[in-house]
């Protein structure tokens, strides 16, 4: 009897695969695919040996993950007759993912990456594995530092922007980092005069969102960006205020010091300090 069983487009070989050689398995992995069965053998987790109707190795994967579809079974304790590939799993999978995007490249529109405005950041259980990273996707994995959006490394890079996506998307798929959806949103505030004792050079935001932009951004936010009508911008400390609704709350003091009168409309974004990179 099949260990595994399930229909692709539902679960993707990319995490089928990921699933075998976590759990170490050793066995077949059987597609009932409508062009021809396909059949990919695993060693402790590892990928040895692949068939697709008249393909084997390499070339029967890229087809079959070219094309994901029919009903898979895996069967514990079948060994490949024969060893087609070499390597982990994990490089596998990117060598992969990297070929079906250059075959996407010339249709953008098919290509499946992730918005340039998501923030790709390191997770903190790294893999192990020493995959083969290409030179573009080393470039990519240095400039990342968790508060750059896809869109601002392609242009510190200075690349192409859809690459840079393409290569995010790849390393997401394989573990080497995740994303957070995208960054995080701007709010406009309508300045009123702070209730109680705010200390001073402070502002007050929101709770609600104050935590919208912890979670947005990955991390405690304890300072806020504001923007006013003709361009300025001022960073200032927040103070969280449960209730506060769509107002800012500023000192009486930090008003006056700021020029800012009550009723003026602020466009305000969380901000965290950037750390230095380099190439």
């Amino acid at each position: 009897m099949p260990d595994v069983t399930g229909t692709l487009g539902l679960f993707s070989l990319v995490d089928l695969f990921q699933l075998l050689a976590a759990s170490g398995r050793t066995g077949r992995l059987a597609v009932k695919h409508p062009a021809g069965p396909a059949r990919v053998y695993f060693e402790k987790g590892q990928v040895r040996h692949a068939e697709f109707a008249s393909l084997e190795g390499e070339a029967a994967l890229d087809a079959l993950f070219a094309d994901e579809r029919g009903a898979f079974s895996f069967v514990t304790g079948l060994p490949a007759p024969v060893v087609t590939l070499e390597g982990s799993t994990e490089g596998l999978l990117l060598d992969l993912l990297r070929r079906a995007d250059e075959r996407r490249r010339d249709d953008p529109d098919d290509a499946p990456a992730p918005p340039s405005d998501a923030v790709p950041y390191a997770p903190e259980t790294v893999r192990t594995v020493a995959l083969p990273f290409a030179a573009f996707e080393k470039r990519v994995v240095a400039a990342v530092n968790g508060h750059w959006t896809i869109g601002r490394i392609a242009a510190e890079l200075e690349v192409d922007e859809l690459q840079t996506r393409q290569a995010v998307g790849r390393l997401v798929q394989v573990g080497t980092l995740k994303l957070r959806a995208r960054r995080p949103r701007t709010a406009q505030l309508v300045v009123r005069l702070a209730p109680g004792r705010l200390p001073d050079g402070t502002v007050g935001v929101d709770a609600g969102i104050v935590r919208a932009w912890g979670v947005a951004s990955g991390g405690d936010v304890a300072h806020v960006a504001l923007r006013r009508a003709d361009g300025r911008a001022t960073v200032l400390p927040l103070v969280a205020i449960e209730g506060a609704g769509p107002y800012l709350h500023v000192p009486r003091a930090t008003l006056l010091r700021l020029g800012l009168r009550v009723e003026d409309a602020l466009v305000a974004r969380p901000h965290r300090p950037e750390p230095p990179w380099t190439s």
